[in-house]
């Protein structure tokens, strides 16, 4: 990829989109489209496009054939995050299609037989990324995924009476029922936009999973329980911010209006930024909770989408620190999978001397298929990048104070002349970085050069031994 220089690095850098396998793109690409409530909440802010684009490309890279792999076969849910994260970004049109062209032939490996095994969570997703797709997911791989979904949402009225669990979606399988919250958001998106006469219980039945804090629960209560509401305080009622994130996201882009539904968003985007660390970290729940980039840019990304533009922004900040960009003479053993965003800080420095190891392959695909949500709100830097020497000549072994200007905030950049570098990141501030680096032997005019993942810039002075 060539380098340039733009005037403010805020545009959309232009990739090439990861050849994914001959015969994948059997159909003509689609160009990815942001939704327009992706679009709305990023319409007031100026945003810098490279990082969720280099993850895009990297993310992209690790498909096989159209599908993400796993342990044993491809991992459709995964696969699905990855194709509903790459519509989000410009350049991951034809990516999107590789996605659907191998993901709908084999749907049923997902959703179930139909028959004997129906499994609501997955008809949920699998028909919200048809619509992404722009495919009709009441005809998808020959199935109808909404109707599916539907007998899989439990009716207003049963058997005469109205029914405690309206609206909440369940499994059909031998193996168990493992439907929950983060299934019935999607399915509260899924039928809503299919115009489905049981979106409306399913919504509702969302809607009982927020406490009054305002976060979301992540199971659902045993059917037979009378209440089926979160409740504060009580066993399986726990805050889950992963679960809460991803309500928000699907109850914004399902486009219900509601009192209700706008109500309950301004509940749960308060509580997500009430969540957030003054580093912009969110912190998982559950066993194992951890700080992370996961549930960082879920969260980042749903409060972008109800415009808390300032919580979003630092989100992103935190994403982008654990997306290391070691180029150039900065060169390390990620250096190949650059793009690529870390589940925790730890994974980057064990990564940087062995790369990412193959059993770590999975989780930070994972953790990139979701930074790719929370990095649409990177700022953009202010100025074009530069670097600057306070000194027009010096000798040869002297340190050299060097100015760099136009980094964006957590952006990753190599500062190199021959014999010496250094790895810099932008500043919150976007203000400007000094540092030092020291001039080889040789009396010649040399080069700094200042450069990151899709951009450099250059200065030179005089060097005498």
């Amino acid at each position: 990829m060539h380098h340039r220089i733009r005037p403010i690095r805020s545009a959309a850098v232009a990739l090439s989109t990861v050849a994914l396998g001959a015969g994948v793109l059997a159909a003509p690409p689609a160009s990815a489209e942001p939704t327009p409530a992706l679009r709305a909440a990023k319409a007031a802010a100026t945003t810098d496009s490279t990082p969720s684009t280099i993850a895009a490309e990297w993310v992209a890279g690790e498909l096989s054939n159209g599908l993400m792999p796993g342990k044993a076969g491809p991992d459709f849910g995964l696969t699905i995050d990855t194709g509903l994260a790459l519509s989000t970004v410009v350049s991951q049109g034809g990516t999107v299609t590789a996605i659907n062209n191998s993901l709908e032939p084999r749907i049923g490996e997902y959703v179930g037989d139909g028959t004997k095994e129906s499994y609501a969570g997955p008809l949920a997703k699998a028909a919200t990324f048809a619509r992404t797709a722009k495919k009709n997911p009441t005809s998808y791989g020959g199935r109808n995924l909404i109707t599916e979904l539907e007998a899989r949402t439990d009716d207003a009225v049963k058997d005469g009476v109205p029914n405690p669990i309206a609206g909440r979606i369940s499994d059909k399988s031998e193996f168990g029922d493992f439907a929950n919250v983060v299934g019935q958001s999607y399915a509260v998106r899924a039928l809503s936009l299919a115009n489905s006469a049981e979106a409306g219980a399913a919504r509702d039945f969302l809607l009982k999973q927020q406490c009054a804090s305002g976060y979301f629960r992540l199971n659902f209560d045993k059917a037979n329980v009378p209440s089926q509401s979160c409740t504060e305080g009580v066993a399986g009622s726990e805050a889950d911010p992963d679960a809460t994130a991803l309500a928000v996201i699907n109850l914004v882009e399902s486009g219900d209006k509601s009192a209700a539904v706008q109500g309950a968003l301004a509940k749960a985007g308060t509580w997500l930024a009430g969540r957030q660390r003054n580093s912009g970290a969110i912190r998982s729940a559950g066993p194992g909770a951890s700080i992370n980039t996961n549930s960082t840019a879920l969260g980042g990304y749903a409060l972008g989408l109800l415009k808390n533009r300032d919580a979003a922004l630092k989100a992103a900040l935190w994403v982008r620190k654990n997306q290391p960009v070691d180029k150039y003479k900065c060169r390390t053993a990620l250096t190949k999978d650059t793009g690529a965003v870390a589940y925790r800080r730890d994974r980057v420095t064990a990564a940087t001397t062995t790369g990412i190891p193959a059993d770590a392959r999975d989780e930070w695909r994972r953790a990139t298929a979701q930074a790719i949500l929370g990095l649409q709100f990177a700022p953009a830097s202010k100025d074009k990048l530069r670097i600057v020497s306070v000194r027009r000549q010096a000798r040869a072994g002297d340190r050299v104070q060097f100015r760099v200007f136009g980094l964006a905030p957590s952006e990753s950049a190599c500062m190199q002349v021959k014999g010496d570098f250094r790895r810099v990141k932008g500043k919150k501030s976007g203000a400007m970085i000094v540092r030092k680096l020291t001039l080889p032997t040789g009396n010649q005019r040399r080069v700094a050069l200042v450069k990151t993942s899709d951009d450099e810039a250059r200065t030179s002075l005089r060097v005498r031994n």
